[in-house]
């Protein structure tokens, strides 16, 4: 059975590294969580793997999720990049859209972020072509040749080339870069064309420029952690969670780091999503809490929101990925007050070194994690992953000054408070997601993961009036779960245009088959073969005249212009509340989701008879200290019963369950929690 055993996925997170491996011998997850080493992620995913003490030659499958892309961004760590660009057009990533990315209009000490390009690193060439896709003017080859020596001389270590209109034409890209690879070596060369063939300079020289900053970083630690991983004996391929909910090849990574910018958490929306189907759900919002940020995402339908215009920091982003929506609210955010006298938490985190108060080892200031310490909803009688036992009097010193500032009689009321304030914050970002998108988050259920999501996912519930919760087993390590589920997955696009009342059916389908023979090719390439793929069709679609448009799904096998148009005009009407029969639809862009299936493991509950099921009880803060029930989640039977308030601990997880809520355990698990009235 060497190299057949054991599927693993791992998650990355900013304090934790989890790890899950399935043994497809005993069909058993076996789970591990140990802090994440700044600036060194990949000696986090060993240590991770040594503590399940497997035999790492009977690995057969290996996917990871990584912040390194937007980790590297964010703290200004990415290449010495150049920017290439049509004679005139020199500063568009300055320019922009004459609209702030960060800050707001009323915010008066806003000032315009600093690009990562400097303009004496931006250089224009001469050349053009039209939005026909006719080349006016051919790059030639000696206006090259004397930018090379240029960008020796500014020690460039990466280049992005993007020139106007080279979605209708790459061929003076495709030349511009042949000719740097040739007398650049090492030289990391990304063109715009290649990553997102669309209209809108701004965004593809954006989406370009941070591919080419950040592809030098993730190549290295890539790399890096492959070779490691064959020192330690591990032969089985390695993939990369994508920010489009699927995986990819660690050669593929390497050239499009832009597209794992969310790598992390849309695992938990892919292991969110099996979980749904497995409880007969449709229409989920997933609530991903870790030690450094929150991340929600809906489901509906079983299908994710997918955006392709995203920003990054304060740089736009044309890549499809899921739609999150990240806060900086998490078991290690930092409790402070603002200059106006106000208590604030986060987005400053005590990371995993040196940790919230309670990890003692050397933290100073207090967390959300301190904060449930002094309530009794963590305890230190157990200890947390890696061995550690909380220190409670650390947490209290911590909290002093809080306590203070708030008025509060004592640590507990400081601490209660506190937590209010998170929770309204984090209600807040699922309101992000649901309601500023036009749904009503009582019509879904929240499933609750993360470290900290099981601790404050049922009061984030009853601020928003969502009547039911799921939690499912080992709700931190759910991120890794997903990524062992993830299909590969490439997704393509051409960009488009013209009306639908004089569009050629022919050509459209010409396309479409081009479109199809590439995502082909592209997942052979990834080893998987055609009777392992799938293959979806959408049409960006608008009224003419518009400037957004929306996703219409489109089967190339049905070209029916009518049935399309009816689609759309519905999917406009439920969307904003119009449709415009006078005016008519053009369509924008031409895309392709092609996946390669791969297998996964057939996970099981195992559970026993209800005999032996492990429970104590303790004192625990609800509005007044309340005798609490403390269950061993391990223990605890298919089709058990219990009502709040409760707590359930296992391996890298606590839930905080309040009074009116009823618990059943899922044949899968999950503990699926109801609201009662």
């Amino acid at each position: 059975m060497t190299g057949n055993r054991y599927l693993i996925g791992v998650d990355v997170g900013g304090t934790f590294t989890d790890l899950l491996a399935y043994d497809e011998i005993k069909r058993k997850l076996l789970a591990a969580k140990v802090p994440s080493i700044p600036g060194e992620q990949w000696r986090g995913v060993l240590d991770a793997l040594k503590e399940l003490n497997i035999n790492f030659e009977e690995i057969r499958a290996f996917v990871h999720g990584t912040t390194i892309a937007t980790n590297a961004l964010l703290e200004r760590r990415g290449a010495k990049t150049a920017a290439l660009s049509t004679k005139g057009f020199k500063d568009v990533l300055e320019l922009g859209k004459g609209r702030r990315l960060t800050g707001g209009i009323f915010d008066t000490a806003w000032r315009r972020p600093k690009p990562i390009v400097p303009r004496n690193r931006r250089h224009e060439l001469l050349e053009r072509t039209n939005a026909s896709g006719d080349i006016l003017i051919k790059i030639k080859e000696k206006d090259c040749l004397d930018l090379i020596s240029i960008l020796k001389e500014q020690g460039a270590e990466a280049i992005a080339v993007s020139f106007i209109n080279s979605y209708a034409n790459p061929e003076n890209e495709r030349l511009v870069a042949s000719i740097l690879r040739k007398y650049l070596h090492g030289i990391f060369v990304t063109e715009s064309s290649a990553l997102i063939p669309e209209r809108g300079e701004f965004e593809r020289s954006s989406t370009a420029v941070l591919n080419a900053y950040l592809s030098p970083v993730m190549t290295e630690y890539l790399g890096m952690l492959d070779q490691e991983l064959i020192d330690q004996g591990v032969s089985a391929p390695v993939n990369i969670m994508g920010s489009n909910g699927g995986a990819m090849t660690l050669q593929v990574a390497a050239q499009r780091c832009a597209s794992t910018f969310l790598s992390g958490p849309v695992g938990g929306v892919v292991g969110s999503i099996d979980i749904a189907k497995a409880s007969e759900l449709h229409d989920i919002i997933t609530f991903d809490m870790g030690g450094t940020s929150t991340d929600v995402a809906l489901v509906h339908q079983l299908i994710p929101r997918m955006s392709h215009d995203n920003q990054i920091d304060a740089f736009p982003l044309r890549m499809p990925q899921l739609d999150i929506h990240t806060i900086g609210a998490g078991g290690g955010s930092i409790i402070w007050i603002g200059p106006d006298g106000t208590v604030q938490v986060g987005p400053q985190s005590a990371g995993a070194v040196p940790g919230p108060a309670c990890y003692g080892r050397g933290g100073l200031e207090p967390t959300i994690s301190d904060a449930n310490l002094l309530l009794g909803r963590l305890t230190s009688d157990r200890p947390l992953a890696g061995g550690l036992f909380l220190d409670i009097e650390k947490a209290k010193e911590a909290f002093h000054l809080i306590a203070s500032a708030m008025g509060a009689d004592d640590f507990v009321a400081a601490a209660d408070g506190v937590l209010s304030i998170a929770i309204t914050k984090m209600a807040g970002a699922v309101r992000e997601v649901s309601v500023h998108r036009g749904f009503d988050p009582r019509d879904f259920s929240l499933i609750s993961f993360g470290g900290a999501g099981p601790m404050h996912g049922f009061f984030v519930a009853e601020e928003l009036g969502i009547s039911q919760v799921i939690i499912p087993l080992l709700p931190g390590h759910l991120s890794a779960l997903g990524q062992m589920m993830a299909n590969l997955r490439r997704d393509l696009v051409k960009a488009w245009g013209g009306a639908l009342s004089t569009l050629s059916v022919t050509s459209l389908m010409e396309e479409a088959t081009n479109l199809k023979q590439k995502g082909e090719t592209l997942i052979n390439a990834d080893g998987v073969g055609n009777e392992r793929q799938s293959h979806e069709f959408t049409l960006d679609m608008r009224y003419c005249g518009q400037s957004f448009t929306l996703p219409i799904r489109w089967e190339p096998e049905k070209p029916d212009f009518d049935r399309l148009r009816l689609a759309f005009d519905a999917r406009h009407q439920k969307t904003f509340g119009y449709v415009d029969p006078s005016n008519d639809v053009e369509i924008v862009n031409i895309r392709l989701v092609s996946t390669g299936k791969v297998d996964k493991p057939k996970l099981e509950f195992a559970s026993d008879d209800g005999t032996k099921i492990k429970k104590s009880k303790r004192k625990v803060w609800f509005g007044m200290w309340k005798e609490t029930e403390i269950f061993n989640r391990e223990s605890l039977p298919t089709g058990y019963r219990f009502s709040g308030p409760a707590i359930v601990e296992e391996s890298g997880g606590t839930s905080i369950i309040p009074q009116n809520w009823s618990v059943i355990v899922h044949s899968n698990g999950s503990l699926l929690c109801n609201y009662k009235n």
